[in-house]
């Protein structure tokens, strides 16, 4: 039976990020809601277009005598997430550009801060990713166990629009074998079924 309670429009938690990174290696979380290891970065504010998870299955039809199709082989299978990093902190240009490209400054008093940031030709390392979503009482988390920074799309400096990091992570499956991507969910609580009072009919009157 369909049921619109499955439906979901994912959102970002109130009062919380939706996009968290940390070095290879962290303890990642194990369901929908237990703390993120603190080794997790705050990636800020995304997009409105929120994140993008994309799979893609390359297949081989194989023809027997006559036309049919009898099997279908699997040639390549790839998955990316894509998300648009607005914030210029020092913490969404390492993401984008590489811990070892930038260098911070921390503001003190009396001393403004400096971010340098180097636009380099190497390949970022890889990390682990989490992102947390909402639609109501129901709360999930997509996890990416090795992901690496492949593409950056244009920066646009303009006075009309959003200077922003649109990046594409590549998901790699880890050495340990278990699946490069998995989604948590955790759905509310069925309401407590109601108790019926079973009445006994009186006794009948000697």
């Amino acid at each position: 039976m369909a049921n619109s309670q499955n439906v979901i429009a994912a959102t970002v938690p109130a009062g919380s990020a939706a996009v968290f990174a940390a070095p290879l290696g962290t303890t990642m979380p194990t369901d929908a809601e237990v703390a993120l290891d603190a080794a997790f970065v705050d990636l800020g504010y995304i997009s409105e277009d929120g994140v993008t998870n994309v799979t893609n299955k390359e297949t081989t039809k194989h023809y027997a005598w006559g036309g049919d199709v009898v099997k279908t082989t699997l040639d390549r299978y790839t998955e990316t997430v894509r998300f648009a990093l607005l914030e210029s902190s020092a913490a969404t240009l390492k993401m984008a550009f590489g811990e070892d490209n930038v260098t911070e400054t921390p503001a003190a008093a009396g001393v403004a801060g400096k971010v340098t940031v180097k636009h380099s030709s190497l390949m970022l390392s890889r990390q682990v990713v989490v992102i947390e979503f909402i639609d109501g009482d129901l709360t999930g988390r997509l996890l990416v166990k090795e992901g690496q920074v492949t593409e950056i799309g244009d920066m646009t400096y303009t006075n009309t629009g959003l200077l922003m990091y649109d990046l594409t992570v590549d998901c790699f499956k880890p050495a340990d074998g278990s699946d490069a991507v998995e989604v948590y969910f955790k759905t509310p609580a069925l309401p407590e079924a109601a108790t019926a009072t079973v009445r006994r009919p009186a006794e009948a009157k000697a």
